[in-house]
């Protein structure tokens, strides 16, 4: 579903470019595009779950809580391809409609994903807190007009970095002080 994403919106930003020849303007939708769904790739693959469904509710759980994260993934393509057509002039709705084109499926995927496997993973405060809050975040950047689909690519790679060195970290503390010296 993200691959069919990502080619529908580089068909979206193309024909935009062929039409319009509006590069300036849709730079900053490529690009945010892009770091939504690299992001979105990382944070699903980021963690097996095959250990965690261990009974049939869990699977089940899992398996049906899929439809939202498929609709929501299939969804961002959408919403960035209604933003490279508002940004051409082809779609006729108001940038911000345009912009919760992408901001509200891209939460809708990060608390879903959270939901369904993520938490289950996550150890302590700040690593349950870093999905939603950047789900938050990204709702948010729905307000900043031209650049609301940048701005919510950068949080959700931030959301990225974020999970990653805090995951780091914490291995690093259960592993402990290295010895430096060795025996002979």
């Amino acid at each position: 579903m993200l691959g069919e994403t990502i080619a529908a919106a580089t068909i979206a930003v193309k024909v935009g470019m062929e039409e319009n020849d509006a590069l300036d303007e849709l730079l900053p939708i490529a690009a945010g595009g892009l770091l939504i769904i690299f992001s979105a790739w990382w944070i699903y693959f980021v963690v097996p779950i095959h250990g965690r469904l261990r009974s049939s509710k869990e699977a089940f759980q899992w398996g049906y809580g899929h439809y939202l994260v498929f609709a929501s993934a299939a969804a961002i393509g959408a919403g960035l391809e209604v933003a490279v057509e508002q940004t051409v002039g082809e779609a006729h709705v108001s940038t911000l409609t345009a912009s919760a084109a992408v901001t509200l499926p891209t939460a809708l995927y990060l608390l879903t994903v959270w939901a369904l496997h993520s938490r289950h993973f996550k150890v302590g405060l700040a690593q349950q807190a870093v999905l939603p809050v950047t789900a938050l975040l990204v709702i948010c950047c729905t307000f900043l007009g031209d650049w609301a689909v940048l701005a919510a690519g950068l949080v959700s790679a931030l959301a990225v970095a974020t999970g990653t060195t805090l995951t780091a970290r914490m291995a690093a503390r259960e592993q402990g002080p290295r010895s430096t010296t060795q025996t002979v």
